[in-house]
C-alpha cells in the first residue's frame, strides 16, 4: 500500500527550471514538494557549459551566485571562424558557475522556508483519475508513495518522465525531434598552461569538428576548464566523446590535460520552446518544455525565466482556486512566449540555417564583416537577424565568387522569417480555444521557411 502525501505543488525534478520555481513559490504559503531521484550531490547534474548570463539574475530575481556557487566572472565570448584566424569579441557580464552548489543553495533555501524536499525518490508515472492529471507516482528505497496535488509540474528534463506519458491528444505531450537536439559532451580539467584572457568564454564553430553544433572552451579559472561540444542530433554524426577523443585531444590547448575533474554528456534541445508550457493542473518548464536558447544551447537562464513566470501563474491559479488551462496558468505561456519564448523562436529560424552552412561559407562571411561583434551581441538578445547588410549589397559579384551567389538571398530570407516566427509568439493566443490554429500557423511558418532554403529534415 502506497502512502500518499497531499500538496498543493509538487515538483518533478530539482534542476535549475525546479529549484528555480521551489525557490520563487518558498514564501508563497502553498505547500511544495520538490522530488528528485539524485542525492543532494547529484543536484543540477546534468552536464553543460556551467556559462549564464547575469541579465538573467536580474530579470528573474534570482540570487547571484556567490561563494562556492562562483566559479569565474566572464566578461565576454570569444566567437572564432572555422580556421580560428577571425575572432569576434562578444562583450557582456556573466558568470562561471558550479552548477551542484548553485542547485544546493537554491533547495537548501526552499526547504528552510517550508518546502518538503525528497531525494533519492524516483517518480514513474503521473496519476490521472476520470481524465483530470491529480499526483504522480513514485518510489523511495522500498517505500512507494502517491503525491497527489492540485498543480504537477514536471521539471525532468528531455527525459519528460511526466510529459511523455499524458494522454497523446493533449498538446503538452509534443514529441521532441532528433534534429532538434544537439547531443553534447564535456569534461571539466585541469590544464597545463595558464589560459590566456580566463574572463572571456570561447566559442569555435567548425562543422568539421562539430556538425550543425560548435566546440567551447570555457575558463573556470587561469588553469581549470569546461570543454566540450555539441553536434546536432539525427543526422548521423559521430558521437561528440569520439570526436573529442579523436580531434579536439590533439590540440595543444585541449590535449594539455594533467587531470579531469568530471566528464558526462547529455541531449540538449535546441528549438522553439514547446508549444504549451501548461494544460490543465500541469506545468511543464525547463528542458522539459524545450525553454533553450537555440542557437548556443545555454538553457539555465531560460528555465530561471520560466520558472519565474510559472511561479506567478500558479500563485495566481490558486488565488483563483482555478487550476484548468482556462484559469491563470495559462498566464505562464503569455510571460515566457511573448517575451524570451519570441526571442527563441526566432533564434531558432537563424539555428536552421547555421547547420546548413559549410566551414567555407563561415568563414567568408565572418572574414567579410557579414557580422560584427555588435550585431551578434544584437541578435542573441533582440532574435533579431542584425546582419550587415548594406555590406552584402557591396559583395553580390563575391558571393559569385564564392559559388553560392544564393547566399546573399539566403540571408534576407532568413531575417524575414526569424521576423515572422518572433511576431508569431509575440502574438501567443490569449486562451487555449485559439491553441491548435496558432500551432497550425507555426507549422507552416516552418515548411515554407524550410522549403525556400530546400532543407529537408
Amino acid at each position: 500500500m502506497a502512502k500518499q502525501f497531499d500538496y498543493d505543488v509538487v515538483i518533478v525534478g530539482l534542476g535549475p527550471a525546479g529549484s528555480s520555481l521551489a525557490y520563487q513559490l518558498r514564501k508563497s504559503g502553498l505547500r511544495i514538494a520538490g522530488v528528485d531521484l539524485v542525492d543532494i550531490n547529484g543536484i543540477w547534474g546534468k552536464p553543460c557549459g556551467d556559462a549564464i548570463g547575469e541579465h538573467h539574475f536580474h530579470e528573474t530575481g534570482m540570487p547571484l551566485p556567490s561563494g562556492e556557487a562562483l566559479a569565474n566572472n566572464v566578461e565576454g565570448i570569444d566567437l572564432y571562424s572555422p580556421s580560428e584566424e577571425v575572432r569576434l569579441r562578444v562583450k557582456g557580464k556573466g558568470f562561471m558557475i558550479n552548477r551542484n552548489a548553485y542547485g544546493r543553495m537554491l533547495v537548501s533555501e526552499a526547504e528552510k522556508a517550508g518546502v518538503d524536499i525528497y531525494l533519492e525518490t524516483y517518480v514513474r508515472n503521473p496519476v490521472l483519475e476520470d481524465g483530470k492529471l491529480v499526483g504522480v507516482k513514485a518510489v523511495r528505497g522500498d517505500e512507494e508513495i502517491l503525491f497527489k496535488a492540485k498543480v504537477i509540474v514536471d521539471a525532468t528534463g528531455t527525459s519528460g518522465v511526466l510529459r511523455r506519458r499524458l494522454p497523446k491528444e493533449w498538446p503538452v505531450n509534443e514529441p521532441l525531434k532528433p534534429v532538434d537536439m544537439n547531443i553534447a559532451y564535456r569534461r571539466i580539467v585541469k590544464l597545463e598552461e595558464e589560459i590566456e584572457d580566463p574572463n572571456y568564454i570561447r566559442i569555435y564553430v567548425n562543422q568539421e569538428i562539430a556538425p550543425g553544433g560548435y566546440w567551447w572552451l570555457f575558463p573556470k579559472s587561469s588553469s581549470v576548464a569546461n570543454i566540450g561540444l555539441g553536434v546536432q542530433g539525427g543526422r548521423g554524426y559521430p558521437h561528440p566523446k569520439k570526436i573529442y577523443d579523436e580531434i579536439l585531444m590533439k590540440r595543444r590547448d585541449v590535449g594539455s590535460q594533467v587531470e579531469v575533474y568530471a566528464d558526462a554528456g547529455a541531449a540538449v534541445p535546441t528549438r522553439r520552446p514547446a508549444n504549451t508550457l501548461v494544460w490543465d493542473n500541469f506545468v511543464g518548464i525547463g528542458d522539459n518544455g524545450y525553454t533553450v536558447n537555440p542557437v548556443h544551447g545555454g538553457g539555465m537562464g531560460y528555465a530561471m525565466n520560466a520558472a519565474y513566470h510559472a511561479s506567478k501563474a500558479i500563485i495566481e491559479a490558486f488565488q483563483a482556486n482555478d487550476f484548468t488551462r482556462y484559469g491563470p496558468l495559462w498566464k505562464l505561456n503569455l510571460g515566457y512566449m511573448r517575451g524570451i519564448g519570441a526571442k527563441q523562436a526566432s533564434l531558432d529560424i537563424f539555428r536552421i540555417y547555421l547547420q546548413e552552412l559549410s566551414n567555407e561559407e563561415i568563414e567568408w562571411g565572418l572574414k567579410n564583416g557579414i557580422m560584427k561583434a555588435e550585431d551578434a551581441y544584437d541578435t542573441s538578445v533582440t532574435g533579431e537577424l542584425k546582419a550587415n547588410f548594406s555590406v552584402l549589397d557591396k559583395v553580390k559579384t563575391l558571393f559569385k565568387l564564392l559559388g553560392r551567389p544564393s547566399m546573399l538571398q539566403e540571408l534576407v530570407t532568413v531575417s524575414r522569417y526569424m521576423k515572422k516566427a518572433k511576431e508569431l509568439y509575440l502574438n501567443y493566443p490569449e486562451t487555449p480555444g485559439r491553441l491548435e490554429d496558432w500551432i497550425e500557423r507555426v507549422e507552416a511558418l516552418y515548411r515554407e521557411y524550410k522549403g525556400k532554403l530546400g532543407i529537408t529534415w
